[in-house]
């Protein structure tokens, strides 16, 4: 027996993508032609679509330049802080080579201010002494440019000591405020003679200056022409403190020193 199987007419496979074509074809020519502004409807459709497609493109396509960006203005700061620091370090020696300018001024202005035919020898201080109770510098200047021993050494402010000790290339100096030291003084306003010796780091003081003699503190004491070492007329330093007892024959002077011996560099030699 034969099953009746009833007619079932069989579906077009190909209408429905035919369909889609046709509807996208018909959109295609509305939108080109902008008719019934279907154009402008359906490009506000799509455009948020479109967006976040680009935008995702721009964002994948765009992260490799990003990264290489930040490696490069990372190589650029580094870069910077190198030149930063170059900079630095040359406006420091500017620095050192302006104030060493400043100090040669100021040597060249001390050595016009006396005209007495004095024949000065610049030197650098190259060394000091470490001990208190013995106060020497070291300077750059030795026998082979002229230096001897005894010759005074001064400094723009005043007198500085003398050369004990002299090498082919370098000398000794002893400064004013060591023990050993003594010169020949003036008081500068009244004219009483005395002998300046050491004593402290930045004190020296005044010796047998008569207790009739007229001192005041802040008179300038000088050296005297009857020195047998020093020019005459460099300052030593300024008087700090005058006093004597009832019957003391001597007063006590303390002078503060015209020179800061602890901020040196330079000094010259008397020839």
């Amino acid at each position: 027996m034969i099953d009746y199987q009833p007619y079932r007419k069989k579906k077009n496979q190909f209408g429905r993508p035919i369909l889609f074509i046709l509807l996208a074809i018909l959109l295609v020519f509305l939108v080109s032609k902008n008719l019934f502004a279907i154009r402008s409807v359906f490009q506000s459709i799509i455009y948020p679509f479109q967006y976040a497609t680009v935008a995702s493109w721009n964002a994948v396509t765009g992260f490799p330049s990003a990264v290489a960006n930040i490696r490069g203005l990372s190589n650029e700061n580094t870069q910077f802080k190198q030149e930063i620091k170059l900079l630095q370090a040359k406006l420091l020696v500017l620095d050192e080579k302006l104030a060493e300018n400043e100090r040669l001024n100021q040597a060249l202005r001390f050595k016009q201010r006396y005209p007495r035919g004095l024949k000065l020898l610049p030197a650098k201080v190259i060394g000091k002494s470490p001990a208190p109770w013995f106060p020497t510098l070291i300077i750059n200047q030795g026998s082979m440019a002229g230096a001897k021993k005894d010759m005074p050494v001064i400094a723009e402010n005043g007198l500085v000591g003398r050369v004990v000790e002299v090498s082919a290339f370098n000398s000794k100096v002893m400064l004013i405020t060591d023990i050993e030291s003594s010169v020949a003084a003036v008081n500068s306003r009244s004219r009483d003679f005395g002998l300046v010796s050491g004593g402290s780091i930045d004190r020296i003081f005044m010796k047998y200056v008569g207790a009739g003699a007229d001192i005041r503190v802040g008179d300038q004491v000088v050296t005297s022409q009857i020195s047998t070492v020093f020019p005459i007329g460099i300052p030593i330093g300024t008087i700090n403190l005058a006093n004597k007892m009832e019957h003391d024959l001597f007063y006590h002077i303390e002078i503060i020193p015209a020179v800061d011996f602890s901020k040196l560099e330079e000094v010259f030699l008397v020839l």
